[in-house]
């Protein structure tokens, strides 16, 4: 029964930590809801495997390549999370489709980053018919039923994906894939709850 005490005792201590520094190359934690790592230049960060989809909010201060992957247990690069070339913040989902899970983050970065684990949860409710944003985020709604349509505008240089998830942890249905400025309409599939979006500029979203 001690035992028992004792394990419940560490979990909930481990899970209160809000913050790590990876001061090495390599740094090893376990993922954790508000864990932040904070480093400067190309790095690797170990973390306890994890397959459960889950959130991570980036930023860089820096003036080149800003590269993400998660690596997989077995050490192959897996998802890439962000791609960009300078300063960058946002938010992108990892562990979106099945696989092997998330053991480790690879960081390419030429300037100072921070890394901060969040729950699916915390995605930025699109509560109201019309969401606005600019750069890379998730967005969380009530399952969509029936006939919907989403309407989009980038105002962007790069890349501007959409993609909609009816179930978090399986593959998406791709919404938009465009370059640069663009206006459109797709259809919003039913049972859709989760939209990630990855742009270089401000956007807009309108759900009908």
């Amino acid at each position: 029964m001690f035992k028992r005490v004792l394990a419940v005792l560490t979990l909930a201590a481990a899970t209160l930590t809000t913050g790590a520094t990876a001061s090495h190359a390599t740094a090893t934690a376990a993922v954790a809801v508000g864990k932040t790592y904070r480093g400067e230049g190309d790095q690797v960060i170990r973390v306890s495997v994890t397959k459960a989809p889950g959130l991570l909010e980036f930023s860089h201060d820096g003036e080149a390549n800003f590269i993400v992957h998660t690596i997989n247990p077995a050490g192959r690069k897996a998802e890439l999370l962000v791609n960009t070339i300078g300063s960058y913040d946002g938010t992108v989902l990892y562990n979106t489709y099945g696989g092997k899970g998330t053991a480790a983050l690879e960081i390419k970065a030429d300037g100072a980053w921070t890394a901060r684990f969040k729950p699916v949860t915390t995605a930025r409710c699109w509560c109201a018919g019309t969401i606005r944003g600019d750069g890379d985020q998730v967005l969380k709604l009530s399952p969509t039923r029936g006939l919907r349509t989403v309407r989009a505008a980038h105002s962007g240089e790069g890349n501007f994906i959409v993609f909609g998830y009816s179930r978090v942890g399986s593959y998406g249905d791709l919404l938009f894939n465009e370059i640069g400025g663009y206006k459109g309409k797709a259809l919003l599939p039913t049972g859709t709850r989760l939209v990630t979006v990855k742009a270089d500029g401000p956007w807009t979203l309108t759900r009908r």
